[in-house]
């Protein structure tokens, strides 16, 4: 009885799992459902940069500073800080082609200098203006390329700071910079208040049957020399309230 039972039970368990195969399995020659992909969302586009107008000399000077290998790292000494900026990369960029800038000197000091200048023509002297109005970030960078000259490469033999020494040297070179001459990091000129120019006067010069110097026509134009022996070129307007002129905050006159 007990084994008549246990057969039967196998019989029935056989034909339940066979039916839960078919069940499981598609019929023959039908193709399970596919299931649709998700729509792909379209990327979003990125925002478009406005385009800036950087003059094309000032951008390649941006780009030539960063192309601009470091391999002074052998030498001691540190290189030139990189200019970056705008006004001071366009003076730099054309320090060898582009006339002085007096459209940056003050009313009163353009006015000086081209009194002065006509006086000295006149009187059969010559005048060549070298420099006017400078940046800031240029007249500090002229300071600096005097200082890493003078002071530490000019004399600098090592085979470690060649590269930087044939580099500054250029830079010293093409600035037309003087030994003797050491540039302020703030100046004048970048107040618009001073220019240099080479000024010659003949011998027997004279203004109203008197001899005149180029210092006498200077304070007759409104301006003088501040060190005739060490800067023999430099003029400097001169302030009817000096204590009015600051760096921070130019006064006018």
């Amino acid at each position: 009885m007990d084994l008549h039972r246990i057969v039967s039970q196998l019989f029935l368990l056989s034909i339940s799992c066979t039916c839960l195969k078919a069940a499981g399995s598609p019929a023959s020659g039908t193709t399970p459902p596919v299931t649709p992909p998700a729509a792909v969302e379209e990327e979003e586009a990125l925002p478009v940069s406005p385009v800036r107008g950087v003059s094309s000399t000032i951008l390649d000077a941006q780009l030539e500073a960063l192309r601009r290998p470091r391999i002074l790292t052998g030498c001691k000494i540190a290189p030139l800080p990189e200019i970056w900026d705008t006004e001071a990369l366009a003076f730099e960029a054309n320090a060898e082609t582009a006339p002085a800038d007096v459209d940056g000197l003050r009313p009163a000091a353009a006015l000086a200098l081209d009194t002065f200048k006509e006086m000295v023509t006149s009187l059969g002297g010559t005048f060549e203006l070298k420099s006017a109005y400078r940046p800031p970030a240029y007249q500090a960078h002229l300071h600096e390329v005097w200082v890493k000259w003078v002071k530490e490469l000019r004399h600098n033999r090592s085979g470690g700071c060649q590269a930087m020494r044939e580099e500054v040297g250029a830079e010293f070179t093409r600035h037309q910079l003087l030994v003797k001459q050491q540039p302020v990091p703030a100046s004048d000129h970048a107040l618009g208040l001073a220019f240099d120019a080479a000024v010659a006067m003949p011998r027997a010069a004279r203004l109203n049957g008197k001899r005149v110097t180029v210092d006498k026509l200077a304070a007759l134009a409104g301006i003088k020399r501040p060190s005739s022996r060490r800067d023999p070129g430099h003029f400097k307007l001169i302030a009817e309230r000096p204590a009015a002129i600051s760096y921070a905050a130019p006064s006018t006159f």
